[in-house]
């Protein structure tokens, strides 16, 4: 499992793109996004409408996703002389977050299935696999697990405050429209300050005023957070003083498992939003290299690119 302290707290003056996780989920934003991103990959779909019949959401939070991702580069506004309303296209970030997508999807249909089986099967075309991906070591190949890395101590990274919104958005809603293994993970992850949170955990803090110098995050919100994340699994809590009971919280192997998931943010971080490389250093501690992690196709072992895909779903809902 990682080791070492999270470089120190958010209130702290510098880079707020200092580090990959935090600028994957500054950029990206919530569930929302993610389901947004996922409807463009999987579906091809490019129209608000179809957007919101896929998803079911209000029309003031699909504007505002969309709008979000506009501005993190994910996605393209285009206006076409031929369609009265505009068109939101994956850009070249976009393609390159799919990876984040599918270690999602895998960690939704291992530790929540659905009952009638995965609803979407992923084709690596190359190779004609459809078994999950893995993320590996660039360096040696072998698949990484979170017990498999130390983390070195670096210069402060800040982490970057969520814009707006403190509450957990409605997260009992993203499968309201159809059956979503990346929206049953995105009901664990699927707000700023749960992944902030679950990003320190991934770094060695356990403790809760730990975890509030870090994040420079209120006590109730990190609470309310900390007893959720409990709650759905990836936590567990653990006395560590008497008087008075003091709790040390602790990832879970079902928390573990979402280190793929981080690893892959942490990539398309540094690659995409100008993040420092240098802002999380990070050792696989079989081969003693310094981790760059990489998605790829578990028979293979190429690396997963978006355009060696094919999506076929088993139990969706009509697409348009």
């Amino acid at each position: 499992m990682p080791a070492g302290a999270l470089p120190t707290a958010a209130a702290q003056a510098g880079d707020r793109r200092a580090d990959g996780v935090a600028a994957a989920i500054e950029t990206v934003g919530d569930a929302w996004s993610w389901l947004v991103l996922r409807e463009a990959v999987v579906c091809g779909v490019t129209r608000f409408d179809a957007f919101q019949q896929h998803l079911g959401a209000a029309r003031s939070t699909l504007n505002a996703r969309l709008d979000s991702l506009c501005a993190g580069g994910l996605l393209t506004k285009r206006n076409r002389a031929t369609a009265a309303k505009p068109e939101y296209v994956l850009t070249e970030a976009g393609e390159a977050f799919v990876p984040c997508l599918l270690m999602a999807m895998n960690w939704g249909d291992t530790w929540l299935p659905a009952p009638a089986g995965p609803p979407l099967t992923v084709e690596h075309s190359p190779c004609g696999s459809t078994a999950p991906t893995q993320v590996r070591c660039s360096e040696c190949s072998k698949p990484v697990a979170a017990r498999d890395v130390e983390f070195a101590d670096v210069p402060p990274a800040p982490v970057p405050t969520p814009r707006g919104r403190t509450r957990v958005p409605g997260l009992e809603l993203l499968e309201r429209n159809g059956p979503c293994s990346i929206a049953r993970t995105l009901k664990v992850t699927g707000d700023r300050w749960s992944s902030l949170v679950l990003r320190g955990s991934f770094f060695g803090i356990r403790r809760f005023d730990e975890f509030e110098q870090a994040l420079g995050i209120a006590s109730n919100i990190l609470s309310q957070r900390l007893s959720r994340l409990v709650k759905v699994g990836v936590l567990r809590k653990k006395p560590y003083a008497s008087r008075p009971v003091r709790y040390e919280y602790r990832l879970t192997e079902q928390g573990l498992d979402l280190y793929p998931m981080y690893l892959a943010m942490l990539a398309w971080g540094v690659e995409r939003t100008g993040a420092n490389p240098q802002g999380v250093l990070l050792r696989h501690t079989p081969c003693g290299s310094r981790l760059a992690p990489v998605v790829a196709c578990s028979t293979c072992g190429h690396d997963v690119r978006y355009g060696d895909l094919r999506f076929h779903e088993h139990m969706g809902h009509d697409r348009i």
